[in-house]
C-alpha cells in the first residue's frame, strides 16, 4: 500500500515537472524567434530606422544603433523570392548583432527613385560609416561573407 502511494506521488511530481519545463522552453523559443527575424518595413520606417533621405539627402547618416541589412525586393521578383530565406537564416545566425529589414520597392517609390534602384534584388549593408550596395542574387555564403567583412568587426 505504501509502495503504491509512493509511486502515485512520484508520477504526479514527474508530470508537473515535465509540463512546466516544456512550456517555459517553448515560450522562450517563440520570444527568440520574434527578436531575430527579418522585419518588413515601410518607406517611413526606413527613414526612421535607417536613413532619412527626405530630410538630409546629402548626408547619409545611419540612424541605427547596430549594423543593418536592407533587402530591397518586389513581390513579383523570382530572384528576390529565392534569396529571401537566406536573410531569414542570417537573421537567426547573427541574432542581436545585426538588424535585418526588407522593403518592397513597388510600395516605396520615393526610396527607389532616391537610390536609383534599377535592378532587384538590391541589398544594402549599412553601418555608422557607410552604406554599401549589392545588386543581384547570390549564394548564401556571399551574403554571410559580406556581413562578416563589412558589418561585424
Amino acid at each position: 500500500m505504501m509502495r503504491q502511494f509512493f509511486l502515485f506521488v512520484f508520477s504526479i511530481c514527474l508530470l508537473v515537472a515535465c509540463n512546466s519545463s516544456s512550456t517555459n522552453k517553448s515560450a522562450q523559443y517563440t520570444q527568440q524567434e520574434r527578436v531575430y527575424e527579418v522585419k518588413k518595413i515601410s518607406e517611413q520606417q526606413f527613414q526612421d530606422f535607417v536613413f532619412n533621405y527626405s530630410a538630409s539627402p546629402e548626408s547619409r547618416g545611419y540612424k541605427g544603433d547596430k549594423p543593418c541589412i536592407v533587402d530591397c525586393y518586389a513581390s513579383w521578383c523570382r530572384p528576390c523570392k529565392m534569396i529571401a530565406p537566406y536573410f531569414d537564416s542570417l537573421a537567426k545566425l547573427y541574432g542581436d548583432k545585426v538588424n535585418f529589414y526588407k522593403i518592397d520597392v513597388d510600395e516605396a517609390r520615393n526610396l527607389s527613385e532616391f537610390f536609383q534602384i534599377k535592378s532587384i534584388p538590391l541589398v544594402m549593408f549599412c553601418d555608422e560609416e557607410k552604406i554599401q550596395f549589392s545588386s543581384g542574387a547570390y549564394p548564401f555564403y556571399y551574403y554571410k561573407n559580406m556581413i562578416d567583412s563589412i558589418l561585424v568587426k
